[in-house]
């Protein structure tokens, strides 16, 4: 089964659903989303890419992330995982969502990282070892804070398959927006999840949806 996938650090969708929904150009299949504002607000995306969620939003969380799928994908369980803070920085965690379709299995996860390196040093850790246990292709969409070269990039790099390192188009930077000069937003997948291709749109709308630029890829599902 071949799906389009997204990873989008959204800015509380200051710029405007609409706007955000522009940027990715289209109906993807799943989406994983940081930053992700309100409820009502990530509702309202929801809606208008016609995809089914489920999201981080907890009392007192200061970092929301939410997984977007539509059908045939239908959501067997889902996961909130707690990050530690560091002091009084945000609250963050991350996300994941079993996944099925046709027989077919797969796990979703959207993750965004700390500000600070020895946050990011102790986040990453948690993720990877959260996911370490999972059987079946998995998806890891993440605002990691820092670019390739970054202790926690490598990390995880060393734990699964960077997309756009397999089958990247053009330009991978993505921050800031107007202007990327560093590739802050990943897609990471495992041995189950092959990747036809991955790119970071130019297009008007992802310069002004959020102060990141989206990340896609198109992917098969092994097995399926």
């Amino acid at each position: 089964m071949r799906l389009v996938i997204v990873t989008y650090n959204v800015q509380s969708f200051r710029a405007g659903v609409d706007r955000a929904v522009q940027a990715l150009g289209g109906s993807p299949d799943l989406v994983m989303l940081q930053e992700c504002g309100p409820r009502r607000t990530l509702r309202k995306f929801a809606g208008a890419l016609e995809m089914d969620m489920v999201s981080s939003h907890r009392p007192f969380m200061g970092v929301q992330n939410a997984v977007l799928f539509r059908a045939p994908w239908r959501l067997a369980e889902w996961q909130f995982h707690a990050l530690p803070r560091e002091g009084r920085t945000l609250r963050r965690g991350f996300v994941v969502a079993s996944l099925r379709a046709r027989g077919a299995r797969l796990t979703a996860v959207s993750a965004h990282l700390g500000l600070a390196p020895v946050e990011r040093a102790h986040h990453v850790r948690d993720v990877t070892d959260s996911l370490a246990a999972i059987d079946g292709p998995l998806i890891l969409g993440v605002d990691l804070n820092e670019g390739p070269d970054g202790p926690a990039t490598r990390w995880i790099g060393e734990r699964l398959f960077d997309a756009a390192a397999l089958a990247g188009e053009g330009s991978r930077d993505t921050f800031p927006a107007r202007g990327p000069t560093v590739r802050i937003d990943f897609l990471f997948v495992n041995q189950g999840v092959s990747v036809a291709r991955s790119w970071v749109p130019t297009t008007q709308a992802a310069v002004e949806a959020s102060d990141h630029r989206p990340v896609l890829a198109e992917v098969e599902i092994e097995g399926t």
